[in-house]
């Protein structure tokens, strides 16, 4: 059983690639999604939205069912062509400056079953079964799980040798987003490329965890779990990119302010900055307090190095303050507790805190991709909204049929 699979990928024609792809569904708010409906009409938001009245609820069948007329249709008039023969797709993302190089790949779900391909967080059932029944019955997925390897001289020099001859389609999303493939399906090229992976000994999924689940519940449902994949973009781990989601809480739990402080100092070390700059020079993380920064670090007796979760920051948080002192026993579902991952989101933070809209925020540092490893390797999950993953794919530069 081999990591990774060549497939034949679906893939929008030239005169449509620049319009086809679009950012993750859940990124749009309702009126980019009306506008985009009304200016494009090669979106592939066209094919997960269109004829459907917003004004009137669907059951997930009559969406997924409406989904997969509408994929049908732009097959048939051509919008979109499947590649005849299986194949690796090498890619180079350029994102706002920063270039990703990769490989996109048909990957094994038995890996994934077999512990091979490694998590780092839980997935929520209801998302997972909802996905399945999609990818059930629609039979393709647009959506690319990101995956992890370790540096790998062979692997990085094949992609470069790829990438000497002009790529088989460039997509201009924007002068700050631009996609280069290279359809490699020669089959001595497709031979060096998975020769090249029997080195690697695990993969790590950075993005998708719930994608990569509902494929494989599918895959049971269907016994075929030994021969069933999905498709990924696979990228080394230097390439990753992780930022943090920080926290902010509408109310302190009943205590005052100076009782909040006090029952941090039982445990933590907390020093007053004159700006988050300052916070983020000394370890542990930011909090932001009724016009104060502070750097918020726990005492070192109370820390458990031996366990890679425990010791993470934003564990940290979530164990010793935010159930414990702020009551925010759920993390996922508590409407106290809101996550931010804007840019400048601590600027954010400050001035919604001073405006009274909020009581304290927190930021924090980004988890290393090495911390991640160690969390998936032990077979831990991290807190909900752990790491803000970059690159972040579109969906339908690439579609994989089963």
């Amino acid at each position: 059983m081999t990591f990774i699979k060549p497939f034949c990928a679906v893939r929008p024609n030239k005169r449509i690639s620049n319009n086809f792809s679009s950012q993750s569904f859940e990124l749009y708010n309702p009126k980019e999604i009306e506008n985009i409906l009304k200016t494009n009409p090669h979106s592939f938001l066209q094919i997960i939205k269109a004829n459907i009245n917003p004004s009137k609820e669907l059951s997930n069948s009559k969406r997924f069912e409406n989904v997969k007329k509408n994929y049908a249709q732009f097959k048939s008039s051509g919008l979109l062509i499947k590649d005849q023969k299986p194949g690796f797709y090498i890619q180079e993302l350029n994102l706002n400056g920063k270039i990703y190089n990769g490989i996109i790949a048909e990957a094994s779900i038995g890996k994934y079953k077999l512990g091979q391909i490694k998590k780092h967080e839980n997935t929520l059932k209801s998302r997972v079964l909802v996905f399945k029944k999609y990818l059930k019955e629609t039979r393709f997925n647009a959506d690319a799980v990101l995956l992890i390897y370790r540096d790998q001289r062979a692997i990085s020099d094949l992609i470069k040798a790829v990438q000497k001859q002009p790529p088989t389609s460039v997509i201009t999303i924007s002068e700050n987003e631009v996609q280069k493939l290279w359809y490699v399906a020669e089959d001595f090229q497709i031979k060096k490329i998975m020769n090249a992976f029997e080195s690697v000994h695990s993969l790590y999924i950075a993005d998708g965890h719930h994608r990569t689940a509902s494929s494989m519940l599918l895959s049971d449902e269907e016994n075929k779990t030994q021969t069933a994949g999905f498709m990924a973009f696979l990228i080394p781990e230097s390439e990753l990119l992780v930022e943090a989601y920080n926290r902010i809480v509408t109310n302190l739990n009943g205590l005052s302010v100076e009782s909040f402080l006090n029952r941090l100092r039982l445990k933590f070390n907390i020093l007053p900055c004159k700006s988050y700059d300052l916070c983020q020079k000394n370890n542990g993380f930011c909090m932001y307090l009724k016009g104060q920064f502070y750097s918020v670090s726990l005492q070192e007796n109370f820390i458990n190095r031996a366990s890679p979760l425990q010791a993470l920051d934003v564990s940290i948080l979530q164990e010793e303050i935010l159930k414990p002192i702020l009551g925010i026993k759920n993390t996922r579902t508590d409407k106290r507790l809101h996550y931010v991952s804007k840019n400048d989101n601590m600027r954010w933070i400050k001035n919604e805190i001073d405006r009274q809209n909020y009581a304290v925020g927190f930021g924090l540092k980004p988890v290393t991709v090495n911390q991640l490893k160690a969390i998936a390797d032990a077979a831990m999950a991290m807190p909900p909204k752990s790491t803000y993953i970059y690159p972040k794919l579109r969906s339908g530069s690439t579609i994989y049929e089963f």
